[in-house]
């Protein structure tokens, strides 16, 4: 597989989880943040949600910054200690790097098909170290997607308390994942966007099974609250 495939993959594998096709009873198991080694434990455990899976340290790193997990189908995935963005260094794309050379891939390209990729947290990365949360998902995504995305919501949540429980994506996640470039601004109407999303994931490439997202109006209609969500 090159290294294009194997990116694509790590997308649909985290659409895949988020639509519940992992899970008997369609659950979302797309975790992207663990406040603690609590979490981290029942990820392993073959009864949970999503979990079965078993971690594993990133050669050359210390397991307190940065872990490689297999799901319960065998699907690697990187997680890193979150970072405030004010004190980032960096790390994360070293840690992609590693992460690849170990599944045996040539090194990370900047751009694939015509995308400009970026390293980044699937959960905000600031409102998770300002939490002292322990680890978040980690992949590279469409830059201008990632902008669009933290310069609003993303913003937002840095800056907002937080329950201490593990997180899962949502739209707004899989939009930056997918690389859709809607605006996420106060200027424009959330139905709106929420249509414009749904429309990007039925076209933007990966597998979206028919039937398996909601009624558009239902659907959009949660998308859309979620998007107001951020804007109380």
């Amino acid at each position: 597989m090159d290294y294009a495939s194997f990116l694509r993959s790590q997308w649909q594998d985290l659409v895949d989880a988020w639509l519940g096709l992992d899970d008997r009873l369609g659950m979302n198991t797309a975790w992207i943040a663990l406040p603690d080694l609590t979490w981290v434990a029942k990820l392993a455990e073959p009864g949970f949600p999503g979990g079965a899976g078993r971690w594993s340290p990133l050669p050359g790193t210390p397991p307190t910054e940065a872990l490689m997990r297999h799901d319960g189908k065998a699907r690697p995935q990187l997680w890193v200690k979150p970072q405030d963005k004010e004190e980032g260094d960096g790390r994360y794309a070293a840690y992609w790097a590693a992460f690849v050379k170990q599944l045996g891939h040539a090194a990370p390209a900047s751009e694939v098909a015509g995308q400009k990729l970026a390293v980044d947290h699937l959960f905000p990365e600031t409102a998770a170290a300002r939490r002292g949360w322990l680890l978040v998902r980690t992949m590279p995504v469409d830059r201008r997607s990632n902008s669009l995305l933290g310069s609003t919501t993303e913003k937002v949540d840095a800056n907002r308390g937080g329950v201490h429980r593990p997180r899962k994506a949502t739209a707004l996640t899989i939009a930056k994942v997918t690389g859709f470039q809607g605006s996420f601004a106060r200027r424009h109407d959330p139905k709106a966007i929420a249509a414009a999303l749904l429309a990007h994931l039925r076209a933007c490439g990966l597998v979206v099974p028919d039937g398996v997202l909601l009624p558009d109006d239902e659907e959009g209609g949660m998308i859309a609250g979620l998007i107001g969500f951020y804007r109380r």
